[in-house]
């Protein structure tokens, strides 16, 4: 039985172009064209959502850089914000004391300019009583007179403490 092996021809166990292909009609030939057509177009295809997907996925990190940026201007406006804010506080506490200094220190002054009003508002009442008596009366020549240098004396006092 060492003899019943198989033995291929020697035309079939040479390799290379010696093999011989079957003989491919045209319409095999096309669809098997068509077949490898499909292949690429879906390896395209597949190739471009790869693309697609990365092209995405970088806006979306671009967008996430974005939102980190926008938020570190905003973290940086608050700041300077918060900055002016404590800025203005001191300024306006600052700004109290000095009001509060000025006017302990303006009060002297403040209650003598109220003494003066009243003394201006009397003497004004006496001067405008002492005008309309003259004004009014039949009084003589002379004590028309009086009256008169009595009215240009109290204008003066009036005068003077207005300064």
């Amino acid at each position: 039985m060492s003899d019943d092996k198989l033995k291929l021809p020697t035309s079939l166990t040479k390799t290379g172009a010696s093999v011989i292909e079957p003989p491919v009609s045209d319409g095999v030939r096309t669809e098997m064209l068509k077949a490898q057509r499909a292949g690429i177009d879906a390896s395209a295809k597949v190739e471009v959502a790869r693309l697609q997907v990365a092209q995405e996925a970088i806006a979306a990190f671009k967008a996430f850089f974005d939102v980190l940026k926008s938020h570190n201007e905003l973290q940086a406006t608050r700041a300077e914000w918060e900055g002016r804010v404590t800025e203005a506080e001191t300024a306006v506490k600052k700004a109290q004391v000095d009001l509060e200094t000025a006017q302990e220190n303006n009060k002297p002054k403040m209650e003598e300019l109220e003494q003066s009003r009243e003394a201006q508002t009397r003497l004004l009442s006496l001067f405008d009583e002492v005008m309309k008596q003259v004004t009014d009366a039949d009084l003589s020549d002379e004590v028309r007179k009086e009256a008169r240098q009595y009215l240009l004396q109290l204008s003066d006092r009036i005068v003077q403490l207005k300064k």
